[in-house]
């Protein structure tokens, strides 16, 4: 399977407001949450998100998360 791989920036602010400006700008805010991990908000590049999950498989890939921060919740 092929390595896909997504640059995020984790964000300290949340809010309408806040994403608003973020998607006017071409990113897409989101949270990254699972077991074990506090929920982190962050943001992805529009256009880097749809490269990522184009073609063959879709948004049926595992995508590996990369970016400054800690996404350990603290």
């Amino acid at each position: 399977m092929e390595q896909r791989v997504l640059a995020i920036e984790v964000r300290d602010k949340v809010g309408k407001g806040v994403s608003r400006r973020l998607r006017t700008s071409g990113r897409i805010p989101a949270v990254v949450y699972g077991k074990g991990i506090e929920p982190v908000p962050v943001s992805v590049d529009k256009r880097e998100l749809s490269a990522v999950i184009a073609g063959e498989g879709g948004i049926n890939h595992l995508i590996t998360l990369k970016g400054g921060g800690s996404l350990d919740g603290k």
